[in-house]
């Protein structure tokens, strides 16, 4: 009872944190709102037993991410963003599909889960050596290189940000353009 109470609170608060996301208009709190959304998620994932889920939830998305939305906040000239009020309509036609097979799949992976895999190999390595083993090993050996390719992507999307905030700032000598 005490598990389920838990996650009803987490859950409503994350569903609540991720509204704010999406219907807040200044940024800083829109970061606050998903910093708020990924602990409760967090907050989840320790309810529900996968606490290395919950912990790399926290170290990974709470932490690295929120930091790194923090580093494109303060590197990118808002005020030339902000003046540009045209929508970009044509690339939400164009990605509308993208999203949604993106959703089909979240949806069929949530439905099917675990009991998809081939002879339930994953099921008895569960049950034998436990979710961080499990986890680790699946992780460091088949993913490797697409563990990997996510991190160099994030490094290579933190240094656009600073290349794209350093851009802008020109020193002028005596005030002249």
């Amino acid at each position: 009872m005490i598990q389920w109470l838990a996650f009803l609170f987490f859950g409503s608060l994350a569903v609540l944190s991720a509204l704010g996301v999406v219907l807040l208009s200044n940024v800083v709190y829109v970061i606050l709102s998903l910093l708020s959304t990924l602990i409760m998620v967090a907050g989840i994932f320790f309810v529900a037993g996968a606490e290395l889920a919950g912990a790399l939830q926290l170290l990974i998305y709470a932490v690295a991410i929120a930091v790194f939305y923090i580093l494109v906040l303060t590197a990118v000239p808002w005020e030339k963003a902000l003046k540009k009020d045209s929508h970009y309509r044509v690339e939400g036609v164009i990605n509308s599909p993208i999203v949604l097979a993106f959703y089909l799949e979240i949806i069929l992976v949530f439905l099917l889960g675990i009991r998809v895999s081939p002879k339930g190999e994953i099921r008895k390595m569960i049950e034998e050596f436990g979710n961080t083993e499990v986890v680790g090993s699946i992780l460091f050996s088949n993913y490797f290189l697409a563990f990997e390719l996510v991190s160099l992507v994030l490094l290579v999307g933190m240094i656009g940000a600073v290349i794209i905030g350093r851009k802008e700032e020109k020193t002028y000598e005596d005030g002249a353009p």
